[in-house]
Protein backbone atom coordinates (compact mmCIF):
# COMPACT_ATOMS: atom_id res chain seq x y z
CA UNK A 1 0.00 0.00 0.00
CA UNK A 2 1.48 3.34 -1.05
CA UNK A 3 1.51 6.65 0.81
CA UNK A 4 -1.04 7.92 -1.69
CA UNK A 5 -3.73 5.62 -0.39
CA UNK A 6 -2.82 6.62 3.15
CA UNK A 7 -3.28 10.25 2.22
CA UNK A 8 -6.79 9.73 0.90
CA UNK A 9 -7.96 8.73 4.39
CA UNK A 10 -5.38 10.54 6.52
CA UNK A 11 -6.48 14.02 5.56
CA UNK A 12 -8.92 13.26 8.39
CA UNK A 13 -6.32 11.24 10.34
CA UNK A 14 -3.21 13.31 11.04
CA UNK A 15 -0.30 11.45 12.58
CA UNK A 16 0.13 14.31 15.07
CA UNK A 17 -1.32 17.77 15.61
CA UNK A 18 -1.14 20.62 18.12
CA UNK A 19 -3.69 23.41 17.76
CA UNK A 20 -5.03 26.46 19.58
CA UNK A 21 -8.44 28.05 18.89
CA UNK A 22 -9.74 31.35 20.23
CA UNK A 23 -13.12 33.06 19.90
CA UNK A 24 -13.08 36.48 21.61
CA UNK A 25 -16.27 37.72 23.20
CA UNK A 26 -16.93 40.92 21.25
CA UNK A 27 -19.81 39.48 19.18
CA UNK A 28 -20.73 36.63 21.49
CA UNK A 29 -22.07 36.19 24.99
CA UNK A 30 -18.93 34.29 25.94
CA UNK A 31 -15.22 33.89 25.21
CA UNK A 32 -14.08 30.46 23.99
CA UNK A 33 -10.64 28.83 23.93
CA UNK A 34 -9.52 25.33 23.02
CA UNK A 35 -6.12 23.64 23.24
CA UNK A 36 -6.08 20.50 21.11
CA UNK A 37 -3.40 17.82 20.64
CA UNK A 38 -3.59 14.41 19.01
CA UNK A 39 -1.48 11.61 17.61
CA UNK A 40 -2.10 8.41 15.66
CA UNK A 41 0.35 5.49 15.51
CA UNK A 42 0.14 3.31 12.36
CA UNK A 43 0.65 -0.46 12.35
CA UNK A 44 1.08 -2.41 9.13
CA UNK A 45 -1.30 -5.37 9.17
CA UNK A 46 -0.58 -6.62 5.65
CA UNK A 47 0.44 -5.31 2.23
CA UNK A 48 -3.11 -4.01 1.82
CA UNK A 49 -4.08 -2.95 5.33
CA UNK A 50 -3.02 -0.54 8.08
CA UNK A 51 -4.35 -0.12 11.61
CA UNK A 52 -4.05 3.11 13.65
CA UNK A 53 -4.31 3.71 17.38
CA UNK A 54 -4.62 7.30 18.52
CA UNK A 55 -5.34 9.71 21.37
CA UNK A 56 -7.13 13.03 20.93
CA UNK A 57 -7.06 15.49 23.85
CA UNK A 58 -8.71 18.91 24.24
CA UNK A 59 -8.85 21.42 27.07
CA UNK A 60 -11.81 23.79 26.60
CA UNK A 61 -12.51 27.05 28.40
CA UNK A 62 -15.58 29.29 28.37
CA UNK A 63 -15.76 32.73 29.96
CA UNK A 64 -19.40 33.84 30.13
CA UNK A 65 -20.44 37.47 30.49
CA UNK A 66 -21.59 38.42 33.95
CA UNK A 67 -24.83 40.04 32.76
CA UNK A 68 -26.24 36.77 31.42
CA UNK A 69 -28.91 34.62 33.01
CA UNK A 70 -28.42 33.64 36.62
CA UNK A 71 -26.47 30.39 37.04
CA UNK A 72 -23.15 29.21 38.45
CA UNK A 73 -20.85 30.03 35.54
CA UNK A 74 -17.84 28.39 37.19
CA UNK A 75 -19.50 25.00 36.65
CA UNK A 76 -19.51 25.49 32.87
CA UNK A 77 -16.18 27.22 32.28
CA UNK A 78 -13.66 24.35 32.02
CA UNK A 79 -14.03 21.04 30.19
CA UNK A 80 -11.74 18.17 29.28
CA UNK A 81 -12.17 15.87 26.28
CA UNK A 82 -10.20 12.67 25.60
CA UNK A 83 -10.80 10.30 22.68
CA UNK A 84 -9.23 6.88 22.16
CA UNK A 85 -9.38 6.33 18.39
CA UNK A 86 -9.06 3.07 16.43
CA UNK A 87 -8.80 3.42 12.64
CA UNK A 88 -8.38 0.92 9.81
CA UNK A 89 -7.78 1.28 6.09
CA UNK A 90 -7.85 -1.56 3.57
CA UNK A 91 -7.01 -1.55 -0.14
CA UNK A 92 -9.78 -2.91 -2.36
CA UNK A 93 -9.69 -3.17 -6.17
CA UNK A 94 -9.62 -0.59 -8.97
CA UNK A 95 -8.20 2.23 -6.79
CA UNK A 96 -10.87 1.83 -4.11
CA UNK A 97 -10.15 1.74 -0.38
CA UNK A 98 -12.19 1.06 2.75
CA UNK A 99 -11.65 3.25 5.82
CA UNK A 100 -13.16 2.81 9.28
CA UNK A 101 -12.79 4.65 12.59
CA UNK A 102 -14.23 4.05 16.07
CA UNK A 103 -13.63 6.61 18.84
CA UNK A 104 -14.95 6.11 22.39
CA UNK A 105 -14.38 9.25 24.47
CA UNK A 106 -15.28 11.23 27.55
CA UNK A 107 -15.99 14.96 27.71
CA UNK A 108 -16.80 16.55 31.05
CA UNK A 109 -16.14 19.38 33.47
CA UNK A 110 -14.61 16.72 35.78
CA UNK A 111 -15.95 18.07 39.05
CA UNK A 112 -15.89 14.50 40.40
CA UNK A 113 -15.00 10.96 39.22
CA UNK A 114 -15.96 9.82 35.74
CA UNK A 115 -19.56 8.70 35.33
CA UNK A 116 -21.73 7.31 32.55
CA UNK A 117 -22.87 10.74 31.30
CA UNK A 118 -19.25 11.65 30.53
CA UNK A 119 -18.85 8.98 27.84
CA UNK A 120 -19.57 9.48 24.14
CA UNK A 121 -19.03 7.44 20.99
CA UNK A 122 -18.20 8.33 17.38
CA UNK A 123 -17.71 6.14 14.32
CA UNK A 124 -16.95 6.49 10.61
CA UNK A 125 -17.13 4.15 7.60
CA UNK A 126 -16.04 5.47 4.18
CA UNK A 127 -15.15 4.21 0.73
CA UNK A 128 -12.40 6.07 -1.12
CA UNK A 129 -11.70 6.30 -4.85
CA UNK A 130 -8.10 7.47 -5.21
CA UNK A 131 -6.77 8.96 -8.44
CA UNK A 132 -3.92 11.09 -7.09
CA UNK A 133 -0.97 9.74 -9.09
CA UNK A 134 0.08 12.77 -11.15
CA UNK A 135 2.22 10.59 -13.43
CA UNK A 136 -0.86 8.65 -14.55
CA UNK A 137 -3.79 11.07 -14.12
CA UNK A 138 -3.84 14.44 -15.86
CA UNK A 139 -6.17 16.01 -13.28
CA UNK A 140 -5.71 14.25 -9.90
CA UNK A 141 -8.91 13.68 -7.96
CA UNK A 142 -10.30 11.79 -4.98
CA UNK A 143 -13.78 10.73 -3.84
CA UNK A 144 -14.63 9.86 -0.23
CA UNK A 145 -18.17 8.74 0.59
CA UNK A 146 -19.71 7.01 3.58
CA UNK A 147 -21.48 7.52 6.89
CA UNK A 148 -20.45 8.79 10.29
CA UNK A 149 -22.13 8.63 13.66
CA UNK A 150 -21.41 10.85 16.63
CA UNK A 151 -23.09 11.49 19.95
CA UNK A 152 -21.21 14.81 20.13
CA UNK A 153 -23.68 16.49 17.77
CA UNK A 154 -27.09 17.97 18.57
CA UNK A 155 -28.76 15.06 16.77
CA UNK A 156 -26.98 11.76 17.62
CA UNK A 157 -27.73 9.83 14.43
CA UNK A 158 -25.88 8.56 11.32
CA UNK A 159 -24.99 11.31 8.84
CA UNK A 160 -23.67 11.11 5.26
CA UNK A 161 -19.99 11.86 4.76
CA UNK A 162 -18.85 13.04 1.32
CA UNK A 163 -15.77 14.72 -0.11
CA UNK A 164 -14.69 15.28 -3.72
CA UNK A 165 -11.21 16.69 -4.40
CA UNK A 166 -9.80 17.76 -7.77
CA UNK A 167 -6.64 19.59 -8.72
CA UNK A 168 -7.71 21.29 -11.94
CA UNK A 169 -4.67 23.53 -12.43
CA UNK A 170 -1.02 23.53 -11.40
CA UNK A 171 -1.83 26.15 -8.75
CA UNK A 172 -5.51 25.46 -8.00
CA UNK A 173 -7.59 22.71 -6.41
CA UNK A 174 -10.99 22.43 -4.76
CA UNK A 175 -12.79 20.13 -2.33
CA UNK A 176 -16.58 19.94 -2.20
CA UNK A 177 -18.44 18.05 0.49
CA UNK A 178 -19.33 17.70 4.15
CA UNK A 179 -18.04 18.31 6.76
CA UNK A 180 -15.69 20.69 4.86
CA UNK A 181 -15.20 22.38 1.48
CA UNK A 182 -12.43 24.60 0.16
CA UNK A 183 -10.83 26.34 -2.79
CA UNK A 184 -7.03 26.20 -2.54
CA UNK A 185 -4.32 28.25 -4.25
CA UNK A 186 -0.72 26.97 -4.33
CA UNK A 187 1.58 29.97 -4.16
CA UNK A 188 4.62 27.70 -4.36
CA UNK A 189 5.94 24.45 -2.96
CA UNK A 190 5.76 25.74 0.63
CA UNK A 191 2.92 28.28 0.70
CA UNK A 192 -0.80 27.66 0.19
CA UNK A 193 -3.95 29.70 0.74
CA UNK A 194 -7.52 28.46 0.82
CA UNK A 195 -11.04 29.75 1.24
CA UNK A 196 -12.96 27.16 3.21
CA UNK A 197 -16.05 26.29 5.19
CA UNK A 198 -16.33 23.59 7.84
CA UNK A 199 -18.27 22.42 10.86
CA UNK A 200 -16.87 22.42 14.40
CA UNK A 201 -18.12 21.87 17.93
CA UNK A 202 -18.35 19.63 20.97
CA UNK A 203 -20.76 18.08 23.47
CA UNK A 204 -19.86 17.89 27.16
CA UNK A 205 -21.43 16.56 30.34
CA UNK A 206 -21.87 18.95 33.28
CA UNK A 207 -21.33 16.82 36.37
CA UNK A 208 -23.74 17.79 39.18
CA UNK A 209 -25.55 20.03 36.66
CA UNK A 210 -26.26 23.74 36.93
CA UNK A 211 -29.46 25.55 37.94
CA UNK A 212 -30.47 28.31 35.50
CA UNK A 213 -32.64 31.21 36.75
CA UNK A 214 -33.58 29.19 39.84
CA UNK A 215 -35.96 27.15 37.70
CA UNK A 216 -34.34 24.98 35.01
CA UNK A 217 -31.62 22.36 35.43
CA UNK A 218 -28.96 21.78 32.74
CA UNK A 219 -26.58 18.81 32.67
CA UNK A 220 -25.02 19.20 29.19
CA UNK A 221 -23.48 21.92 27.05
CA UNK A 222 -23.43 21.55 23.28
CA UNK A 223 -21.83 23.74 20.65
CA UNK A 224 -22.02 23.42 16.88
CA UNK A 225 -20.53 26.05 14.56
CA UNK A 226 -20.29 26.43 10.80
CA UNK A 227 -17.16 28.45 10.06
CA UNK A 228 -16.06 30.15 6.84
CA UNK A 229 -12.86 32.04 6.18
CA UNK A 230 -9.25 32.01 5.06
CA UNK A 231 -6.54 29.45 5.84
CA UNK A 232 -2.80 29.82 5.29
CA UNK A 233 -0.56 26.73 5.22
CA UNK A 234 3.23 26.63 5.28
CA UNK A 235 5.14 23.42 4.58
CA UNK A 236 7.96 23.06 7.09
CA UNK A 237 9.01 19.80 5.46
CA UNK A 238 7.42 17.05 3.37
CA UNK A 239 5.29 15.80 6.26
CA UNK A 240 5.10 18.82 8.61
CA UNK A 241 3.08 21.99 8.11
CA UNK A 242 1.99 25.02 10.11
CA UNK A 243 -1.34 26.76 9.53
CA UNK A 244 -3.37 29.78 10.52
CA UNK A 245 -7.17 30.05 10.16
CA UNK A 246 -9.12 33.32 10.20
CA UNK A 247 -12.83 32.51 10.22
CA UNK A 248 -16.28 33.85 11.06
CA UNK A 249 -19.27 31.97 12.39
CA UNK A 250 -21.94 31.79 9.68
CA UNK A 251 -24.13 29.51 11.83
CA UNK A 252 -24.05 28.81 15.56
CA UNK A 253 -25.96 26.50 17.89
CA UNK A 254 -24.79 26.72 21.51
CA UNK A 255 -27.00 25.27 24.22
CA UNK A 256 -27.20 24.42 27.87
CA UNK A 257 -29.56 21.45 27.89
CA UNK A 258 -31.67 19.35 30.22
CA UNK A 259 -32.23 16.07 28.43
CA UNK A 260 -33.95 17.00 25.15
CA UNK A 261 -34.96 20.49 26.27
CA UNK A 262 -33.02 23.69 25.66
CA UNK A 263 -32.39 25.59 28.86
CA UNK A 264 -30.32 28.54 27.72
CA UNK A 265 -28.94 29.46 24.29
CA UNK A 266 -25.95 31.85 24.36
CA UNK A 267 -25.76 34.11 21.33
CA UNK A 268 -22.97 34.19 18.71
CA UNK A 269 -23.50 36.92 16.12
CA UNK A 270 -20.98 36.73 13.25
CA UNK A 271 -18.07 36.23 15.66
CA UNK A 272 -14.44 35.74 14.67
CA UNK A 273 -12.66 32.49 15.51
CA UNK A 274 -8.88 32.25 15.17
CA UNK A 275 -6.96 28.98 14.94
CA UNK A 276 -3.23 28.27 14.73
CA UNK A 277 -1.45 24.92 14.71
CA UNK A 278 1.14 22.51 13.42
CA UNK A 279 0.54 19.01 12.15
CA UNK A 280 2.36 15.93 10.91
CA UNK A 281 0.63 14.35 7.92
CA UNK A 282 1.21 11.46 5.56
Amino acid sequence: MTCLCWGCFCQYLDLAKAEYSYLPGENANFEYQRQHVLFNVPFKVSEKAYFFVGLDYSAIQFKFHEDQDSYDKEEVENFTSLDLAFSYIYELKNDWYLGMKLAPSFTSNLEMKLESGDFLLSGLVVFVKDKMDTEVVKKPHRIIAGMYYTTTSRFPAPFPFFSYYRKFHERWSYTVGAPSSNLKYYLGEKNRFQLYAEGDGFNAHIQNGVLVNDALFADRIRMFLILAGLRYEYSISKHFEAYLNLTRTVFSDVQLRDGKDNVFVPNIDNAMLYRVGVRCKI
